[in-house]
């Protein structure tokens, strides 16, 4: 059986790459708003859906399991598992996908203190030109 936490396990150590330390601490002094908040929050909730696929696929395998027999009664519980099951792993295969493809755009940058030491250039800043006179009347009806 493949590892069902693979998705999470991957992301995880890409945040981690990515900022350079354990998910956890980052996870201690984060300020909401911010794209570590949503990156961790998106991790959460991928965490959240592996933990989901996992809990359906043990309920159904409890439900049709071979040793036990199955009633008809059995027939709308083993169909609703297998419903939830399928929608657990569309929400986390997407949960994955978009984080996945968030933390593919960013790269970690190396030394920050450099690039904030360095003293800041100047903008050139030119004021937006006045907006154009009407040149005919406005006309009602």
């Amino acid at each position: 059986m493949p590892d069902p936490y693979a998705a999470s396990r991957a992301a995880g150590e890409r945040i981690e790459a990515l900022y350079g330390r354990p998910v956890a601490e980052l996870a201690a002094d984060t300020a909401p708003g911010s794209m570590r908040h949503a990156l961790l929050n998106s991790f959460d909730a991928l965490q959240y859906a592996d933990r989901a696929v996992t809990f359906h696929a043990e309920q159904l395998h409890r439900l049709t399991h071979p040793d036990r027999a199955i009633e008809s009664v059995d027939l709308g519980h083993i169909a609703d598992a297998t419903r939830r099951l399928a929608h657990a792993v569309t929400v986390r295969d997407s949960h994955a996908q978009v984080l996945g493809d968030v933390l593919n755009s960013l790269v970690r940058v190396h030394d920050v203190t450099s690039q904030a030491s360095a003293a800041p250039q100047a903008l050139a800043v030119t004021p937006a030109p006045p907006p154009a006179a009407p040149t005919e009347p406005a006309r009602s009806r």
